[in-house]
């Protein structure tokens, strides 16, 4: 097998202990190498982490709940009066998942 050489070029950047090791740990975080990351974040690639990936998916969810509850709570307001009790324990649900869902957004 010939060994043919790379085309490509290489960047180096010196860095201290402590700053290699905020890099590294962010690129784990990542999901990348530390060249896959270096690369994007010197090119403005948009870097999306676990956690965010995490917290989006349980926006979605949260949101899916908030849409089921909402669904039911017509329901019942078109069933005239006589689930009282069961609509104010959903509107005490709905407004628990959107205190949720905005300590959720606040996490990002």
């Amino acid at each position: 097998m010939e060994f043919v050489p790379s085309n490509k070029k290489v960047i180096k950047a010196y860095v201290s202990e402590e700053e290699h090791m905020k890099v590294s740990a962010t690129a784990k975080q990542c999901s990348l190498s530390i060249s896959a990351f270096a690369k994007a974040v010197c090119l403005g690639h948009e870097i999306k982490s676990r956690e965010d990936q995490q917290a989006r998916r349980e926006l979605l969810k949260i949101n899916a709940d908030l849409a089921r509850l909402g669904g039911l709570l017509k329901m019942w307001i078109l069933d005239d009066d006589k689930h009282r009790l069961d609509v104010e324990k959903l509107l005490e649900e709905l407004r628990l998942r959107q205190k949720e869902l905005c300590e959720k957004v606040w996490s990002l």
